[in-house]
């Protein structure tokens, strides 16, 4: 059998999916890609892990000899003999044995050989559909998917934390993430989406998901099962296992009652932040933030080295008493930095209670941050 493929095509196709696969896989089938040729003229390639993988279809043209259902190679391999070969047709030559597949690649003026095996012994994930496949919009999805993935947790102990929940009704999407000290939840609003449906999405494929989507795919169609989770969108299928468990009750720790309510210039006040942090004991990372009289003041501490630092920030706007309250600076940062606007909304009830983090200004999707405060010694 001959494949030719296009090199551009076959080889971004390759490199957008070898993501899935880890540095060291259980299963060595895992450290290969699939190779499946289709009627007509397409090839489905796929990469995978134990917790799921990637499909992904290549236009190409195929000459049958001795016909060859599927095979697997070397996928780093493979990616670094194709990386410096300029734009060209390439031929695949798949000559099958009974106990392997070589695969001789050709190219204008060379080629390499590689030894894989026969496609049956890929492991295969089993699918049970258990609810009616739904659509979302790409922007809204890919949006939501980036703004609540870095509050994910990793912990070994409560593995529903380790990725983002995704909770439909018939008109809105919530996508929420947590780490204990931090939560993100976004909102977006759907239609003509009936039935409700529910899952845990495991952080890896949220980032993968939000990174491989094409800029011009409108739509992904999701397909829930008993275990797994299907993506299809433009010329891919991501599927992957749901962490099982049941998600904690998200909404019962989103405070609605804080009367203290501060609007911030994002930037102004994530630079003032980064310079204090320079001085705070890198053992809380604690940097205390105070508002008095409708003004903020930042201050940062390390009593080990008697360092210090205090800076002074504007406020656009504040309602509420004086308060002081502390934050892990790591945290309060990469939260401020995610959000997309020029404002940020900072509310508070009393300084050992979350505080809620939102854009100044609304959106086409809900955004909401909660943070967790620490304990100020003074």
């Amino acid at each position: 059998m001959k494949i030719t493929f296009l090199k551009s095509e076959l080889y971004s196709k390759l490199k957008s999916i070898i993501r899935v696969i880890q540095p060291k896989n259980s299963l060595p089938a895992y450290d290969n890609f699939l190779f499946e040729p289709q009627e007509g003229a397409d090839v489905l390639i796929t990469a995978g892990e134990e917790g799921g993988r990637i499909t992904t279809i290549v236009k190409c043209s195929i000459t049958l000899g001795e016909v060859v259902p599927s095979f697997f190679i070397n996928a780093k391999t493979l990616l670094e003999g194709l990386k410096e070969i300029p734009e060209q047709p390439l031929v695949f030559d798949v000559i099958p044995s009974e106990k392997y597949v070589e695969v001789c690649v050709r190219y204008s003026n060379g080629k390499f050989n590689l030894v894989g095996d026969h496609g049956n012994g890929y492991p295969q994930i089993s699918k049970e559909s258990s609810d009616e496949p739904f659509t979302l919009k790409v922007d809204d999805f890919i949006y939501c998917m980036r703004q609540v993935q870095i509050c994910c947790a990793n912990d070994e102990l409560r593995p529903v934390m380790n990725g983002v929940y995704v909770e439909k009704d018939s008109n809105t999407v919530t996508y929420v993430a947590s780490d204990g000290v931090m939560l993100g939840m976004a909102v977006s609003k759907i239609e003509n989406e009936k039935g409700r449906s529910s899952f845990i999405l495991p952080s890896k494929f949220a980032k993968i998901l939000s990174a491989i989507i094409p800029p011009a795919c409108e739509e992904v169609k999701v397909t829930v099962g008993v275990s797994t989770i299907d993506f299809e969108f433009d010329c891919y299928i991501i599927t992957c296992r749901i962490i099982e468990g049941r998600y904690p009750n998200y909404r019962a720790v989103i405070p609605s009652n804080n009367n203290k309510t501060a609007i911030i210039n994002k930037v102004e006040l994530v630079s003032a932040l980064k310079r204090v942090s320079v001085f705070c004991a890198a053992s809380t990372s604690l940097v205390v933030m105070e508002y008095k009289r409708g003004t903020l003041t930042l201050t940062g501490k390390n009593t080990d080295l008697s360092t210090s630092a205090e800076e002074l920030v504007s406020v656009s706007s504040y309602l509420g008493a004086d308060i002081k309250i502390g934050f892990k600076y790591t945290a309060l940062i990469e939260i401020l930095e995610s959000i997309p606007s020029n404002e940020v909304s900072i509310s508070m009830l009393e300084r050992s209670k979350a505080s809620l983090i939102r854009p100044a200004e609304g959106g086409e999707c809900e955004l909401t941050y909660l943070i967790m405060p620490l304990v100020i010694n003074c």
